[in-house]
This record gives structure tokens, C-alpha cells and sequence, in this order.
């Protein structure tokens, strides 16, 4: 954790010295009228292509898991799965299809 703070505090104390000697060069530029001034703009420009030490570095992306081996049902696992979901559904169908039949045969009388 102290190391991360005073690695963070280095990388601020760079970035000071970095601001001050841009403006050392526009202070000193200003006084030779040939050399090209930076504006506001340009300066902020060149501190945002400087990565910000306050905001968080992005994680690395997360490892790609193993893929599982694929499960081989065998032929009986596959009937009992059928069976049960069959089971499971029957009652459900049965119930729709007897109450559609009797709305159709009373819709004809």
C-alpha cells in the first residue's frame, strides 16, 4: 500500500515537474518572437494524452475459463430425460388441449 502511494506521489511529483517546464518553455518562448506559443488549448491537450494518476487503471480483462469438457449422455440418460420432461408437460397439454376442444365444439353449436 506504501509502495502504491509513494509510486502514485513520484508519478505526481513527474507531472508537476512536467507542467512547470511547459511553462517555463511558454514563458521563454514568449520572450523569442519567432517560436510558436502554446495556448490553453494546446496545453490541454498535451496534460490529456498523459495518463491521470487519481483515476483507476483499468483491470486486466478477466482469463478466459477452461472450457468443460462436454457431458456424453448415454442413450438411457436421454429416455430418462425425455421421460420426465414429458411427464412434467403432459398434464399442462392435456389441460390446454380439453379446454380448446370445448371452446371449438361450443363455438359450432
Amino acid at each position: 500500500m506504501k509502495d502504491d502511494q509513494e509510486s502514485r506521489k513520484q508519478a505526481l511529483l513527474q507531472e508537476l515537474g512536467d507542467i512547470q517546464s511547459l511553462l517555463d518553455d511558454m514563458e521563454s518562448s514568449s520572450s523569442a518572437s519567432h517560436t510558436p506559443t502554446l495556448d490553453s488549448e494546446q496545453i490541454r491537450k498535451l496534460a490529456s494524452e498523459r495518463t491521470n494518476p487519481f483515476l483507476a487503471r483499468p483491470s486486466p480483462p478477466p482469463a478466459k475459463p477452461a472450457p468443460r469438457p462436454q457431458q456424453q449422455l448415454s442413450n438411457a440418460d436421454i429416455e430418462r430425460i425425455v421421460d420426465s420432461l414429458v411427464e412434467e408437460a403432459l398434464p399442462k397439454l392435456e389441460k390446454a388441449l380439453r379446454l380448446r376442444l370445448r371452446d371449438a365444439l361450443r363455438r359450432k353449436t
